[in-house]
C-alpha cells in the first residue's frame, strides 16, 4: 500500500493520459439528470464529482450507493456505472434497475461484468488497470468520471482542460510530497491514542468521507465525520460528553463560506475547552480539483502512517472479505 500511496501522483498523470486516448462519443445525449453508480472505493468517485461539480454541471448529479436506483431515473438520465473490479453485487444490482427504466448508460471500469455488459450493449466506457485493492485507484476513478463528465458538458472545462487540470493535480502533489508526508507522520502521532472526528464546510464531505473511509481500510479505525453548519443544529450539543479521547481534525479550503468558518472557529473553542485536540488541516491548490487532491493525497498518507505506527496491514479486509463469503452462500 506504501508505494501505491507514494505514487498517487504517477496515477493522475497516467489516468489523463489513458483518457486522453479514449475518446467518447461526440454527440452529447439529452438528459436531465447523472447518476454515479459505485460502491466503496469505486463509489467514492461519484461523492467526489458530484461535490467536484457543484457549480458547473447543468443538470443535478447524484451518486448511489445501493442495490436500489432513485425512482426519478428515467431515459432523460444518464448513469455512469463504476466497478473497479466489474463485479460489484450492489452496483450490477442497481444497474440492472437502470437499463429496465431505459437509462443512457455508460461505464468505468477494469473489466468483470461489467465490462462485458458494456461491449455486449455497446455502451461508452472507460477502461482502467485492473489488480489493485479499488481504493488505492482513487485518481483513475476521479478522472474517468471527470473524463465522461467532460464528454457530457458537465465540468468546468473541455476534456483536454479537464485533464491538464488532472496533471497540475499531480505536478502540484510531487512538488509537495515531502511536506504532505511530514504533516501526515505528525497527525499520525497524534491520531494513535485518539478517536479522530473530522469536521469541514458541507461542500467539502465527499473528501471528509474518503478521509473517514482510508481511516477505516488502511489505519483499522473507527471515527466520524460531520459538516457545518448542519452539525451545529444536532452533534455540537454532543460535546457536552466531549473529551481529550478526541482528536477533531477540520479540513479547510478557501472555498469555506464565511459564516461556515466563524461557526468552525468557534467551534474549535469549544472542543478545545472539552478536552480534545485540535488539527487545522488547510488545502493547497490553484484549482479547487487541486485542492481537493491535496487533502486527498494528505489523508491517504495519515491512514497509512497511522496503519505502519499501530502495526496493523493496510492492505487486510478480512471481515469485507468473510462478509462476502457468507452472502455468497446465499440462494
Amino acid at each position: 500500500m506504501r508505494s501505491l500511496i507514494a505514487s498517487f501522483p504517477d496515477q493522475l498523470s497516467a489516468a489523463a493520459a489513458s483518457m486522453a486516448a479514449q475518446p467518447l462519443p461526440s454527440t452529447r445525449p439529452e438528459h436531465d439528470h447523472v447518476l454515479v453508480l459505485g460502491m466503496g472505493g469505486s463509489g467514492i468517485g461519484g461523492r467526489f464529482l458530484s461535490g467536484l461539480l457543484a457549480d458547473s454541471s447543468g443538470v443535478p448529479v447524484a451518486s448511489c450507493h445501493d442495490y436500489h436506483i432513485p425512482s426519478w431515473v428515467s431515459p432523460k438520465t444518464v448513469v455512469i456505472a463504476c466497478s473497479y473490479s466489474g463485479n460489484t453485487e450492489e452496483t450490477l444490482a442497481a444497474l440492472a434497475q437502470a437499463i429496465q427504466k431505459g437509462a443512457q448508460v455508460r461505464a468505468l471500469t477494469s473489466g468483470g461484468q461489467l465490462g462485458a455488459m458494456a461491449a455486449e450493449h455497446g455502451w461508452p466506457v472507460l477502461t482502467v488497470p485492473g489488480g489493485h485493492p479499488p481504493r488505492s485507484q482513487f485518481g483513475w476513478a476521479v478522472t474517468g468520471l471527470l473524463h465522461h463528465f467532460a464528454a457530457l458538458g458537465h465540468a468546468p472545462a473541455d476534456a483536454q482542460g479537464v485533464l491538464a487540470d488532472v496533471q497540475a493535480s499531480a505536478d502540484a502533489l510531487r512538488n509537495g510530497s515531502e511536506e504532505i508526508v511530514a504533516l501526515a507522520d505528525k497527525w499520525a502521532d497524534l491520531l494513535i491514542q485518539k478517536t479522530p472526528m473530522l469536521y469541514g464546510d458541507a461542500a467539502l464531505e465527499p473528501v471528509l468521507i474518503r478521509w473517514r473511509q482510508q481511516l477505516n481500510e488502511n489505519a483499522k479505525r473507527l471515527c466520524n465525520h460531520h459538516v457545518f453548519p448542519e452539525m451545529n443544529h444536532n452533534e455540537l450539543v454532543g460535546w457536552e460528553s466531549g473529551d481529550d479521547s478526541i482528536a477533531a481534525l477540520f479540513l479547510h479550503t478557501k472555498e469555506d463560506h464565511p459564516r461556515t468558518a466563524e461557526r468552525m472557529r468557534l467551534c474549535k473553542e469549544i472542543f478545545s475547552k472539552a478536552g480534545a485536540s485540535v488539527v487545522e488541516v488547510h488545502a493547497v491548490g490553484a484549482t479547487r480539483l487541486q485542492r481537493w487532491m491535496h487533502l486527498v493525497h494528505l489523508g491517504d498518507w495519515l491512514s497509512l502512517l497511522m496503519a505502519e505506527k499501530t502495526g496493523v496491514d493496510p492492505v487486510d479486509i478480512r471481515y469485507i472479505d468473510y462478509l462476502k463469503g457468507e452472502l455468497s452462500k446465499m440462494a
